[in-house]
């Protein structure tokens, strides 16, 4: 699990800025949102518009993507202004009671890309530039021609088929694989392609129990025709579609004729089953765009009390969320724009608010950073 994150020269981040996970001395929801009294179960972001939220949330993404995708350009990832031509991301992850650190630098004048990964303090994994070394059980391999768009880490899993000789680089890379970063905003051609899959992949019957679970009205049905109510509906020959229909009047209703609400919570589910059914992250974006603020609640309480070995990271505008009653102190973010300095973070751990205190009413108040003002 993620434990704590650098971000240096990173976009809206120029100097060196920690974001830490690990759980502080508050008690409230220690058994939902904290594992082994440590780690915490996921993060708030929040803060103004263009202060740096989804740009935090970017740097926990960028592993995913890396991980998963060749040829990802780490230029698009550079600083606004800094100073220097560097930008480097750090990871701290807590596998197996093991400590892994992985740290990826990109250099832009000299377009060379270096990582660094250790397991506690074994250098298992070195890059500078198209020279690598991989270190496993004292075995040391040299690599000499690296792409340069492609992570080592990733070349490495793959060619070894994820370190299956060793237990916590193996867990590591499954926990990246099953991991997945979204932006709840600009989603439009892939719209509703992921609830799809799934449907196709699956079927529904799991996806109508988290329905159920949410005490949710709909359920859903996937083929070439629904029908209730004396409605049928038919998408075509050779054709299937995600139907949604109401319990309460189960009237078929074609999943792009739904609701935005409907179709965004929908394409969420598959993700959601998947990081609490196995280990990894859920990273999203502009979390809650067009869902009630009180389904929103609902499904970070439920991720929060249902998982077991995942975290869930999100940015938000939804105040409602900044409560005692859903997230820790700790787990809740202030991002804020300081100028030429530009993005910071604080903890609302760090204010030392009283657990008994309304965090969002404080927060609307002026008490912490990160609050626009327009007057």
């Amino acid at each position: 699990m993620l434990t704590k994150m650098y971000l240096t020269n990173f976009l809206s981040f120029r100097d060196r800025t920690e974001f830490d996970f690990t759980s502080s001395k508050y008690s409230i929801l220690q058994k939902t949102n904290v594992y082994d009294n440590a780690v915490l179960k996921g993060a708030l972001f929040v803060g103004p518009n263009a202060s740096g939220k989804s740009n935090a949330l970017k740097g926990i993404g960028l592993i995913i993507d890396l991980i998963k995708s060749e040829n990802i350009s780490l230029i698009d990832y550079r600083c606004f202004f800094a100073l220097t031509s560097t930008t480097t991301v750090e990871y701290e992850f807590f596998i197996n009671n093991q400590k892994i650190n992985y740290e990826i630098s990109y250099n832009l004048d000299e377009k060379k890309l270096l990582e660094n990964l250790t397991v506690d303090t074994e250098t298992i994994l070195f890059r500078d530039g198209s020279y690598g070394e991989l270190t496993i059980d004292g075995n040391k391999t040299i690599e000499q021609k690296l792409d340069p768009n492609t992570l080592f880490l990733r070349t490495a899993s793959f060619n070894t088929g994820r370190f299956p000789q060793n237990k916590t680089l193996h867990n590591f890379m499954e926990y990246l694989f099953n991991s997945y970063y979204i932006d709840g905003y600009n989603r439009t051609a892939p719209f509703g392609k992921n609830i799809t899959n799934y449907a196709e992949l699956y079927g529904v019957d799991k996806i109508n129990q988290y329905l159920k679970n949410f005490n949710y009205d709909f359920f859903l049905e996937y083929g070439s025709e629904s029908h209730g109510e004396g409605l049928q509906i038919h998408v075509g020959s050779g054709q299937k579609s995600i139907f949604f229909k109401r319990n309460s009047y189960p009237i078929p209703s074609t999943f792009y004729n739904e609701s935005q609400g409907n179709q965004v919570f929908a394409d969420m589910l598959p993700n959601i089953i998947q990081i609490i059914e196995s280990p990894g992250m859920l990273v999203i974006d502009e979390f809650g765009n067009s869902l009630h603020n009180k389904l929103a609640e609902k499904i970070v309480l439920f991720f929060m009390k249902k998982s077991s070995s995942s975290q869930f990271f999100i940015t938000s505008h939804d105040t409602n969320l900044i409560s005692n009653s859903i997230f820790r102190p700790d787990q809740i973010n202030l991002i804020y724009y300081n100028g030429e300095d530009g993005s910071k973070v604080k903890r609302v751990s760090s204010y030392k608010p009283r657990e008994a205190q309304n965090l969002e009413k404080m927060y609307l108040g002026g008490m912490f950073e990160g609050l626009p003002f327009y007057d």
